[in-house]
């Protein structure tokens, strides 16, 4: 994001006595103080803060990502005549789209990326490939999560199937031996090994006292650090959808993408629930997607007593609070006390996915369902904090 500015008019009196300093030599000086200025301005990004504190501009990797309905050979010769290289495609059936990964010629930049793209061959929809953070941050805490919500602690059968992108289940997860969790690795790095994060947003999805019945279908996305690209994002979508996965958390975020943008609404126009957690970067922070899409649950979380966590985003596109802040998780044998909208999420996934009658509406239906027996908090009625109030389980299976 560009830093832009003008210069003020200034009030301009001749004085007799000043011969020397005509109005072309200010107007000279004025001239090249801005182009000093504008020399010695470098342009500014706007940040994320990543889970343990650090700021991150929010930057694309170095590349151009393209969605064709068409197959691609039209979309690549005409970039290849540009001067761009293929780098990878990625067929999305199940979305109706194939993703193209490209090269960008030097000296262009990613903007000027795009526009002439989606001007070469029209209907396409390029894009940049921004990256998106776990969000979760570390806690001490009891467990109160489950009576606060009126979940059971003996679990609940899921209703349809569920699935989560993230950073992937360790692969000596006993889950994954036994076919609890059926994963799919879609990073692409040297290290898809899996990640924390990844494993406790299973637990709090499949572990002990959570769903039971059917298996969790985890799109691991994330190769190595903290961050995910919007490429594995868009594959590991396709192949839930490929696996009828009904219901999805989305324990991530990041800046809005088109991209994004148009395979999550055509996964949920075609009957998928999407849960995203609203992001840890603070309550003035700009929204954070996929939780901000209009088709998307976003969830904020809240402590034992109802208060909102101080690092989670605000705004209308918060839909329902759940328990986020100091939350007990059982990761395998170990016990873990965790904070962040990341935890929070899982919670409002399982409670749809338990529920026979959520599973079979639509978003909206979904929505007002959530809405109607969430239990208010902070200023009477929805509001940006807690969006209806918080998360109570209607049904389990």
């Amino acid at each position: 994001m560009m830093l832009q500015g003008k210069v003020a008019k200034l009030p301009w009196k001749r004085r007799r006595s000043c011969h020397w300093l005509r109005r072309t030599d200010v107007v000279r000086f004025l001239l090249i103080f801005c182009v000093f200025l504008a020399a010695c301005t470098t342009a500014q990004s706007p940040f994320l803060t990543t889970p343990d504190g650090r700021r991150a501009a929010v930057q694309s990797l170095d590349e151009l990502i393209v969605l064709t309905a068409e197959p691609p050979q039209r979309l690549v010769t005409a970039a290849e005549a540009l001067g761009y290289v293929v780098r990878a495609q990625h067929p999305l059936p199940e979305l109706n789209d194939t993703l193209v990964v490209f090269d960008i010629p030097d000296g262009t930049t990613i903007p000027e990326a795009i526009a002439e793209i989606e001007a070469a061959v029209p209907g396409v929809a390029a894009g940049a490939n921004h990256l998106y953070f776990l969000q979760n941050t570390t806690g001490a805490g009891l467990e109160y999560a489950g009576p606060m919500i009126g979940w059971p602690s003996s679990g609940c059968t899921a209703q349809a199937i569920v699935g989560m992108i993230d950073g992937g289940v360790p692969k000596s997860d006993a889950a994954l031996a036994t076919g609890r969790i059926i994963q799919q690795d879609f990073g692409g790095g040297p290290n898809m090994s899996g990640t924390d994060h990844g494993a406790r947003v299973a637990a709090l999805l499949v572990g002990p006292g959570r769903l039971a019945g059917r298996p969790l279908f985890s799109a691991n996305v994330v190769s190595d650090g903290e961050a995910a690209g919007v490429v594995p994002i868009l594959r590991g979508l396709d192949w839930l959808a490929a696996n009828d996965v009904r219901v999805v958390n989305i324990s991530m975020a990041g800046p809005r993408n088109k991209l994004m943008d148009r395979a999550l609404e055509k996964a949920s126009r075609n009957g998928m629930v999407l849960v995203a957690a609203v992001g840890n970067d603070g309550p003035n922070a700009p929204p954070l997607y996929p939780a901000a899409f209009p088709f998307v649950i976003g969830v904020t979380a809240v402590d034992r007593d109802g208060a909102v966590f101080r690092k989670a985003g605000r705004g209308v596109h918060v839909d329902v609070a759940a328990p986020g802040v100091d939350v007990l998780i059982r990761d395998g044998k170990r016990l873990r006390i965790l904070s962040g909208t990341s935890m929070a999420a899982p919670f409002v996934t399982a409670a749809i996915a338990a529920d026979q009658t959520l599973t079979r509406q639509s978003i909206n239906e979904i929505r007002r369902s959530l809405t109607t027996a969430a239990e208010d908090l902070g200023a009477r009625g929805r509001d940006t904090i807690f969006g209806a109030g918080l998360l109570q389980v209607q049904g389990c299976g």
